[in-house]
C-alpha cells in the first residue's frame, strides 16, 4: 500500500476510485476499520500538541487526503495524490449503503449547525432506502451506545469535528462490534442539510474552497489562517531541511 508521509502523518496515495474500492472491501471484511481524512488543520494539531491524534491518524486503516495544502505538499514530494474531500466521500458511502442495504449510524455534535433531526430528514429524502440512526452527543461526555448496539449498524459516521471525532471512533469502535468502518466527517452533513452552501466546483477544483468558507463563515478565520499560511510555512521548512538538504 503506497503512502506519502507529510510532516509525520502517513497518507494513502489512492485515487478516489481506489479509495472507494478499499472502503467497499472494508464493509465486507470481518475486521473493524477506521478511516481518517487528514487536512492541513488536522495535521498541524497532530504534530503540534496532540500525541493521541498523531497516533490515531497513523494507525488508521485508510488515510485519505483532504485539503489543497496537503495535496500540494504531496506533489512537492513526488506524489500526485488525488484529493477526496470528506463531503464527497460521505455521499459516495451513503449511496453505497443505500444500494447494499447497509445500516448507518451517525453520531452528531448537538452543538453543531445541523441537529440529528435535520440530518435524518435530509438523508431520508435523498436516500429513501437508507437504514439510518442519528444520535446527538456531547463532546467530552461518554456516549450511551445502547441504542446503537441494538440497531446493529455496519457503518459509523462521527460529526464531532476534529480531533474529537477521531478519538470518539478510536475508543468506541470496539464497543460497536457490528460496525465495519468508522469515519470522522466534520461538517459534511451541514452541506447535505443545506445549513452551509458548498463552494462552487471551480473554486474546489483550483484549491480555493477555503476562500469561500472564509467569506461564508468569517469566524473560521483562525482555522483557515493555520491551513493556508502556517501549514505551508511548516511544510517548506521541513521540505528544505529534510528533503532538499539530504538529496
Amino acid at each position: 500500500m503506497s503512502l506519502v508521509n507529510i510532516l509525520g502523518i502517513n497518507i494513502n496515495t489512492f485515487t478516489k476510485k481506489q479509495a472507494l474500492a478499499k472502503i467497499q472491501e472494508f464493509v465486507v471484511d470481518e475486521r473493524q476499520h477506521q478511516i481518517v481524512t487528514p487536512n492541513a488543520e488536522i495535521i498541524l494539531e497532530a504534530i503540534g500538541r496532540d500525541e493521541e491524534l498523531f497516533y490515531i491518524l497513523n494507525k488508521a486503516d485508510l488515510a485519505v487526503l483532504d485539503g489543497s495544502g496537503p495535496q500540494f505538499a504531496a506533489l512537492a514530494m513526488g506524489y500526485p495524490v488525488e484529493r477526496y474531500p470528506g463531503a464527497d466521500m460521505v455521499k459516495d458511502i451513503l449511496e453505497l449503503a443505500a444500494v447494499e442495504s447497509r445500516r448507518v449510524v451517525i453520531f452528531n455534535w448537538q452543538g453543531g449547525l445541523s441537529s440529528a433531526g435535520d440530518i435524518k430528514i435530509s438523508l431520508q429524502k435523498k436516500f429513501p432506502k437508507l437504514e439510518i440512526m442519528v444520535e446527538d452527543v456531547d463532546r467530552g461526555i461518554p456516549a450511551n451506545l445502547t441504542k446503537a448496539k441494538q440497531f446493529s449498524p455496519e457503518i459509523m459516521f462521527c460529526a464531532l469535528g476534529a480531533p474529537y471525532q477521531e478519538k470518539f471512533i478510536f475508543h468506541n469502535l470496539p464497543n460497536l462490534p457490528s460496525v465495519k468502518i468508522g469515519l470522522g466527517v466534520g461538517g459534511a452533513f451541514d452541506f447535505l442539510t443545506g445549513r452551509i452552501k458548498r463552494a462552487p466546483k471551480i473554486l474546489r477544483a483550483i484549491g480555493l474552497e477555503w476562500l469561500w468558507r472564509l467569506i461564508k463563515q468569517p469566524k473560521r478565520w483562525k482555522r483557515i489562517y493555520n491551513a493556508v499560511i502556517i501549514f505551508p510555512v511548516k511544510f517548506l521548512i521541513y521540505y528544505f531541511k529534510n528533503i532538499i538538504f539530504f538529496k
